[in-house]
């Protein structure tokens, strides 16, 4: 019996110190993030921003490509005992003839604190603020956010 009990409180040390050295070891979330959003390996691609969201859970923006094939897109991260994981997320192309470059992703279903993400790479340098006004008459502002010095999107 006492042999159990041994073998039980051994495993249980060895847990909370592995937890401990995890926190000790804690590296910074947002090169975490980069880290994770640079290992979709897409040609010329650039974190455009992170936003951390509810715990353990953000949402990175980037863009990838040039010219023509020039992309933007958005990954929904979760943090486990590993690190930073990609859960969810894509991209799409950026239209030459469009101002407001609109991409949407249901978000019900990875956090509890949102439903949807609706963001969009701003082209037209005349747009100063992106506003959405749902059909029950809602409305609501898009952060803007500027990245790679002149680069523009909202969300």
């Amino acid at each position: 019996m006492s042999k159990k009990i041994i073998l039980v409180f051994t495993i249980v040390l060895l847990i909370i110190g592995a937890y401990f050295l995890s926190l000790i070891l804690k590296k910074d979330d947002v090169e975490e993030i980069t880290k994770a959003v640079m290992a979709l390996e897409q040609p010329e691609l650039k974190v455009a921003h992170i936003e951390l969201l509810e715990k353990n859970k953000a949402i990175a923006f980037y863009e990838w490509g040039h010219g023509e094939d020039s992309s933007f897109g958005n990954v929904i991260l979760e943090k486990n005992f590993l690190g930073w994981e990609i859960v969810r997320g894509g991209s799409l192309y950026l239209l030459e003839d469009s101002k407001l470059n609109w991409g949407h992703l249901e978000l019900k279903d990875y956090l509890s604190s949102y439903t949807d993400l609706l963001r969009g790479k701003i082209t037209d340098p005349e747009i100063e603020k992106v506003q959405v006004i749902t059909k029950d008459g809602k409305e609501y502002q898009a952060r803007v956010i500027k990245y790679n010095n002149d680069d523009r999107f909202g969300f």
